[in-house]
């Protein structure tokens, strides 16, 4: 089996507030997002005030991509993915603290972003929309 093709893409799913998200990890990643549909498809029959919502985009950063959405009214977000966090691994301190720190604003601490007993800077919080971060810095 050729498994060298297969790309793992990280999909996050929000509760109405995922437009709003992905362009704070925009300005925080310097990323950029593509929004390929919103809930006012007929099809969807989404209540008036959740047409505008996010059906599907993409969050492009670096070489990375994360597919995210908004869930549909009355369905939670929440829970999905209690067990999977998005890790990023740099290689330069100072932009890792900042893109924690950013990322801090409204959010649940893990771990403060510090030098760790392995060597490593880390830290790992809940963002203010429910998403799970880790940030690691070593040294290249």
């Amino acid at each position: 089996m050729a498994t060298r093709n297969i790309e793992l893409i990280p999909y996050v799913s929000f509760d109405g507030n995922c437009e709003e998200a992905l362009n704070l990890y925009k300005e925080i990643l310097d990323g950029r997002v593509e929004i390929a549909s919103r809930y006012d498809n007929p099809a969807m029959k989404a209540p008036d005030d959740y047409k505008n919502k996010i059906l599907h985009a993409r969050f492009h950063f670096g070489n990375q991509t994360i597919f995210a959405s908004d869930v549909m009214p009355g369905k939670s977000g929440k829970g999905h993915a209690g067990r999977i966090a998005l890790s990023l691994g740099l290689h330069d301190e100072e932009l890792a603290k900042r893109i924690f720190d950013q990322l801090a604003v409204g959010a649940e601490i893990g771990v403060p972003f510090a030098k760790q007993f392995w060597g490593d800077w880390h830290g790992n919080l809940v963002d203010r929309f429910g998403v799970r971060w880790m940030l690691n810095s070593s040294k290249a």
